[in-house]
């Protein structure tokens, strides 16, 4: 009796442990979401991490079939190891003065990583003592991981006697003749058919111009604006070239050919055109939500209360954008919205606006600031609540780069398929920007907003 009843009782766990299976896997195939998630790779959890709670007003998510799927991209992403690799106290000294940040001036290089860099060769690219170097390796360039059209440039290099390096504006990543397909910005010694300060093929340096040492760090300086190409070392105009091979947007590369390269703080600035201040919002839809927006008298914008948004009417594909906000109240959560679906309540992606952190600035609340909200979190929480924070984006095709007073904290490539909807796949079509409120305790004030499309 006693072996028959275990028996019985064995059978019967198997077959309960076979129900609750059965019962999850019929729960999880009831389960779908319309936006996936995002295709980056994702480090493992730490064990003592745990998932995040989403909020009760989190976006509606729409079914779009029965089958099983991966959780939903429009749930809060896990908590991931802290990145030791990350260096917050440089990174905060490396954020720019207020001054520059109001022009637009954002750092392509953070100093202590390779972040926004793609090696486009096989040269021995690394950073050393907040240095950008190459010693060895095949003729090739390090080039940035987005494009950019009109801007200034500036940085420090440093060679050797027999250094031939240059630095490449809108180039492609392996260009085939920079007489034709970009301009060259050459480093070389004065024996060169092209100078230090010469625009390889196009324009030689001007003869006023001193010979840069080897050995020493010096100044280069170039403002790409349309046609009209400036260049300068250690400040004395080296060319003036006004460009008749249509060339309108590229990387902007370093070049590694021969002797040992460095460079330092290099510098970008787009050149862009001023959405805000405004005088009025003539370029805008209503508010849509339950958000008011209203202009002070500099022309700001502020939004108060949500969740809601405004949309400027003017649609935008591939551009940067850079504007200045600032948050008026306490845990305030916004967001710019870019390539949206005209019309559509904030179907698009979003560069969160938020300063939260918790016991880390390398843990986000809410993905942090600069984020693309569900897609890739900020490496960092770079800004504070109640001052005016300067935010860059740059959207190229699949290509998305966002900088925080001035440092980079995302670099996120959108691999899923190309849809319409940037809910469900990757949208690279034109769309609409919104600016968004997103609680009813919400207040926020846009100081600046301007745009520099990318052909």
């Amino acid at each position: 009796m006693a072996r028959n009843f275990e028996r019985l009782s064995n059978r019967s766990l198997v077959v309960l442990a076979f129900l609750l299976v059965g019962s999850v896997y019929a729960f999880a195939s009831g389960c779908d979401s319309s936006i996936p998630p995002a295709t980056e790779p994702q480090k493992p959890k730490s064990s003592s991490s745990g998932n995040a709670q989403e909020p009760a007003d989190a976006k509606p998510v729409e079914k779009t079939s029965s089958k099983p799927v991966a959780p939903a991209a429009d749930a809060k992403p896990e908590e991931l190891p802290l990145d030791p690799s990350v260096d917050v106290d440089k990174l905060l000294a490396a954020r720019l003065p207020a001054d520059e940040l109001s022009v637009g001036w954002i750092r392509l290089f953070d100093g202590q990583s390779m972040a926004g860099w793609r090696n486009a060769g096989n040269a021995n690219w690394r950073v050393e003592d907040g240095v950008l170097v190459a010693t060895e390796g095949e003729a090739g360039l390090l080039c940035t991981s987005v494009r950019f059209s009109d801007f200034e440039l500036t940085l420090e290099f440093k060679g050797t006697d027999k250094t031939n390096s240059g630095v490449f504006l809108r180039t492609p990543a392996v260009p085939a003749d920079p007489a034709k397909d970009c301009f060259e910005l050459n480093i070389a010694p004065p024996d060169n058919p092209f100078p230090t300060g010469s625009l390889v093929g196009r324009a030689k340096v001007n003869e006023q111009v001193d010979e840069p040492e080897a050995g020493e760090w010096h100044t280069m300086h170039a403002m790409v604006d349309r046609e009209h190409i400036q260049t300068w070392v250690n400040g004395q105009l080296s060319t003036d070239y006004m460009d008749t091979t249509g060339l309108t947007a590229g990387l902007i590369g370093l070049q590694f050919r021969e002797g040992t390269i460095r460079f330092r703080n290099i510098k970008v600035r787009p050149i862009t055109y001023a959405v805000l201040p405004a005088k009025d919002l003539k370029d805008f839809n209503t508010p849509a939500g339950k958000v008011s927006a209203e202009l002070t008298s500099e022309g700001a914008l502020t939004l108060t209360g949500g969740k809601g948004h405004i949309e400027l009417l003017q649609p935008h594909a591939n551009c940067c954008l850079q504007f200045a906000a600032q948050t008026l109240a306490e845990n305030v959560n916004s967001g710019l919205f870019f390539r949206c679906i005209p019309g559509e309540d904030m179907n698009g992606y979003e560069c969160q606006v938020h300063h939260g952190f918790k016991e880390d600035r390398r843990r986000p609340v809410d993905a942090g600031m600069g984020a693309i909200f569900r897609r890739q979190n900020a490496k960092a929480v770079l800004s504070d609540s109640a001052e005016k924070t300067f935010v860059t984006v740059i959207a190229d095709g699949p290509l998305m780069s966002t900088w925080v007073n001035g440092v980079q904290v995302v670099d996120f490539k959108d691999t899923r398929e190309p849809n319409e909807n940037p809910r469900k796949g990757l949208r690279t079509e034109a769309g609409t920007i919104m600016l968004q409120a997103h609680d009813p305790e919400c207040k926020i004030r846009f100081d600046s907003l301007s745009i520099c499309p990318l052909p």
